[in-house]
């Protein structure tokens, strides 16, 4: 296995946040219909790379969790021109408008919300139920696998 290459379920090995993140990334930075300028950008911001990055249209998404999309985090779209447009979490909500993919990166870090960190393995639901747990009592990337296993098995 490759250095970017994560470990699948069909390994056997059951992937941790880091693992399905990641995963995600390379799928986006290997693209051809990608902007690859815009992908770069964000893979390269720490605090964006932590989460789980997908595209639609071309538009660039980020997720708290892996499983389905929080939808609290700001977006890319593009705009004619080669410029970007950062939105969200709605796309009603403008945040700016950039012209190069490293200032629409800094918009998106900019409109993060509180206390934003890596992606959680698992649903919406999860993530909620998350937040309101009280940090000492938030299980580990193995003791989560262990749970999402026993939910799913």
């Amino acid at each position: 296995m490759g250095a970017t290459d994560a470990p699948s379920v069909s390994d056997g090995a059951e992937p941790g946040q880091g693992d399905v993140v990641e995963a995600a990334w390379q799928r986006l930075l290997h693209r051809e219909d990608m902007d690859i300028r815009l992908v770069r950008a964000a893979h390269a911001e720490p605090l964006l790379r932590q989460l789980h990055p997908s595209s639609s249209h071309q538009d660039l998404h980020f997720s708290r969790c892996t499983g389905d999309w929080s939808w609290d985090v700001p977006f890319v779209m593009h705009l004619p021109g080669g410029r970007y447009l950062v939105v969200g979490p709605s796309r009603s909500q403008i945040v700016g408008e950039a012209d190069t993919a490293e200032e629409a990166v800094a918009l998106v870090v900019g409109g993060l919300p509180p206390s934003c960190g890596p992606a959680v393995i698992g649903r919406r639901e999860e993530l909620d139920r998350l937040e309101m747990t009280p940090p000492e009592q938030i299980p580990g990337d193995d003791e989560r696998r262990s749970h999402a296993s026993d939910q799913t098995g």
